[in-house]
């Protein structure tokens, strides 16, 4: 059962109580007090306090949400934050995160510490972090996510749908399903709705939109940016040279 979320405010008699059960190593009040406090307020809360202090706390709670709270971070701070960790800790959260999340945090780490806590990844987020970590951090390859659905254009529905049941284990959010021929080049994009209403015999083909919008890996982020903003776009699809899919870049991204 998921717990209530807890309204919480950052007061200064809190953030005093809360040193208290720091210096005290009161492990008990602190899990307490953050049972059920959004990722965000915890995020607030441990910018009062040093990085010892803040891991402290953050092996206390969960692991995902653990990996949230590192994601939040401001880059500057998180940067010396992770120097309290040892590669195989900061692993362990990462492969709770999305590979475009975990490829940007990688790109903040020293390059010695990179490649030991990129060994750690679990095979299929390393396999995808690898190769965002060819782009640059300022165009579409270096925003995108690896994780997306597809399907092939040949697929009839029902087999389209027993596919997003598979991937969809390993994609937080997904707006469509991108349809794609045997080399992987991006045909088209079905909505989940068609798929839905559609006789589950039907070919992908027939029903996938063709016209749409995608950004090639070498756009830079305004450029993307500029065209989600016109299009009202929650995500697009990124291609190669080769107009091949490779990823997807949502609007949080």
């Amino acid at each position: 059962m998921q717990e209530p979320i807890v309204e919480f405010e950052l007061t200064k008699e809190f953030r005093d109580r809360f040193q208290e059960a720091l210096d005290n190593r009161d492990a008990a009040f602190i899990q307490e007090t953050l049972s059920g406090v959004k990722a965000a307020d915890i995020t607030a809360l441990l910018y009062e306090f040093n990085s010892e202090e803040s891991k402290y706390v953050m092996d206390l709670l969960p692991l995902d949400l653990q990996a949230e709270i590192v994601s939040d971070l401001d880059p500057e701070t998180r940067k010396n934050y992770l120097k309290v960790y040892q590669p195989a800790e900061i692993s362990v959260f990462l492969n709770q995160l999305a590979s475009d999340d975990t490829t940007d945090i990688l790109h903040e780490l020293p390059v010695k510490i990179r490649e030991e806590v990129l060994s750690g990844l679990d095979a299929e987020l390393k396999t995808q972090v690898t190769d965002l970590l060819r782009y640059e951090e300022n165009v579409a390859g270096g925003l995108m996510d690896k994780g997306l659905i597809k399907a092939r254009v040949h697929w009839s529905v029902v087999q389209c749908v027993d596919e997003i049941r598979k991937q969809a284990e390993n994609v937080s959010r997904f707006y469509a399903v991108y349809v794609v021929d045997d080399q992987d080049k991006l045909l088209g994009r079905v909505a989940l709705q068609d798929l839905i209403i559609t006789d589950a015999r039907t070919i992908v083909g027939d029903i996938c939109e063709r016209d749409i919008i995608s950004v090639e890996t070498f756009l830079e982020d305004g450029e993307v940016a500029e065209i989600m903003k016109k299009y009202d776009l929650e995500s697009v699809p990124v291609v190669n040279v080769q107009g091949q899919l490779v990823g997807r870049i949502t609007i949080d991204d």
